[in-house]
């Protein structure tokens, strides 16, 4: 077997294979003779069928090609056998020659990363703070939270909630029949149609009222569009939504609090935790970003399209928590799959290199975990699991789920270095103390002097 190799961009190499003809026609005679058993030729018993006569029905090539599928993974491995290619990937099949039989294969091979002068990065830092303006604002969004409905008796207003029975008619034609609805008087609401909650203003309960509406020139039902519309009115109840004083009773339900100002603490350690780690994660994508800007990244295609499915399935599970997934997603968002996936394709390329750069740190810096600390993480994982804990405590020892977490705590101290190295704050860890080398004399008087404490 005659290969040769040629390094292409991205990581690529141009593995180009030459089976000898000897090869190639043994092959293709079990090739026949399989093909000779499974179909009927006339005028040949099965399997008795001569090459020549397989060969004239079916076509050389088409043959040659069945050789190649069944044995081409075997030639691929074992040319990388007489070659220092390590694949980092699956390789692309292509056929440059039936005769003589050259296949070429495109294999991906290990990204190379040069880091540059990475220890140079230097990225300010500001310590976030929290205004009494946003703690004020969230308490309101929280009293707002508590408000409750509660039956008025005044005449209607924006944003009260109405009891209303509704007849709609264009012409003849009734286009609207709600009875004893529940309608909020948002002006932004365009049902039945835009500018009804404003009709409703000033009606009173049990009151009616008639009024007129033009449907808009682009509704979706063409035989509405741009037709005036008579509407009927009656309103049964209306309700306000009533919201609670801010005051120490509030705080005792919003919470396990015994004042407002309590509350008030609580919110603001709450706004605080959430700020700082909304500033740290912007710091350390921007981090990562001058890492990767500085650095000389290549890497093989493939990778994107990996990272594009690892984003699909990241995705998927966020949806299906949400009691969505994807593929339902998808239909009502009127996407196709393949088009949601090429969507990810710039974002998947930014990932790549942001990982690419943290795994040659870890190299650089020489990064390790120990297995207590793997152990510590299992830990507060299960913790976290509350009941549950106790049914995957064995699919964490396992030693896939065990590598994870290594890999999870290695980028995170990668993560650690990289904020440290850009405030400027990084101290390299010291050198290991040279062991004192022994010589034969010095383990001979050893051995001496712990000899004669023994006879002591």
């Amino acid at each position: 077997m005659k290969f040769t190799t040629e390094r292409l961009p991205d990581c690529m190499v141009k593995l180009t294979v030459e089976v000898e003809p000897k090869r190639v026609q043994k092959s293709l005679r079990r090739v026949a003779q399989k093909v000779a058993r499974q179909t009927r030729i006339p005028g040949f018993r099965p399997g008795k069928a001569p090459l020549k006569v397989i060969v004239r029905r079916f076509g050389q090539e088409a043959l040659l090609q069945q050789v190649v599928d069944e044995n081409g993974q075997d030639w691929y491995e074992e040319a990388l056998e007489g070659t220092e290619l390590e694949p980092y990937g699956q390789a692309q099949l292509e056929v440059s020659s039936y005769e003589p039989l050259v296949m070429t294969f495109n294999v991906p091979v290990e990204p190379v990363v040069e880091l540059g002068e990475y220890h140079d990065i230097r990225l300010e830092w500001e310590e976030p703070t929290v205004s009494d303006e946003a703690v004020e604002d969230d308490l309101a969004r929280r009293q707002q939270e508590h408000a409750t409905l509660e039956p008025q008796d005044h005449p209607a207003e924006l944003e009260d909630m109405v009891t209303l029975d509704v007849q709609g008619y264009i012409g003849d034609e009734q286009v609207v029949d709600l009875e004893k609805r529940a309608v909020t008087l948002n002006p932004d609401i365009d049902y039945p149609v835009a500018g009804f909650a404003e009709k409703i203003v000033g009606l009173s309960a049990e009151e009616d009222r008639e009024f007129t509406l033009t449907y808009p020139e682009d509704h979706p039902n063409a035989a509405w569009a741009g037709k005036e519309a008579r509407f009927q009115v009656h309103m049964h109840s209306l309700k306000t939504w009533v919201t609670p004083e801010l005051d120490d009773e509030l705080a005792k339900t919003a919470g396990d609090f015994e004042t407002l100002e309590e509350w008030r603490a609580s919110v603001r350690e709450e706004l605080e935790t959430q700020t700082l780690n909304r500033a740290e994660q912007e710091y350390t994508n921007n981090a990562v970003e001058a890492l990767v800007e500085q650095a000389q990244i290549e890497f093989p295609t493939v990778l994107i399209e990996q990272e594009m499915d690892q984003m699909l399935q990241e995705i998927d599970q966020s949806l299906k928590q949400r009691g969505l997934g994807l593929e339902n997603y998808l239909v009502m968002t009127g996407q196709s799959k393949e088009k949601y996936r090429e969507s990810l394709r710039e974002q998947a390329h930014k990932r790549v290199k942001g990982n690419l750069a943290l795994g040659a740190l870890i190299k650089a810096e020489n990064l390790q975990v120990s297995e207590k600390e793997i152990d510590d993480e299992i830990e507060q994982i299960l913790e976290s699991l509350g009941d549950s804990a106790d049914d995957l405590r064995q699919l964490f020892s396992a030693e896939a789920a065990r590598n994870s977490t290594r890999g999870n705590l290695l980028t995170r101290a990668a993560l650690d270095t990289l904020k440290a190295i850009a405030k400027g704050e990084y101290q390299p860890p010291p050198p290991p103390e040279p062991k004192e080398e022994t010589t034969a004399e010095d383990k001979a008087e050893k051995e001496s002097a712990n000899s004669e404490e023994g006879k002591e």
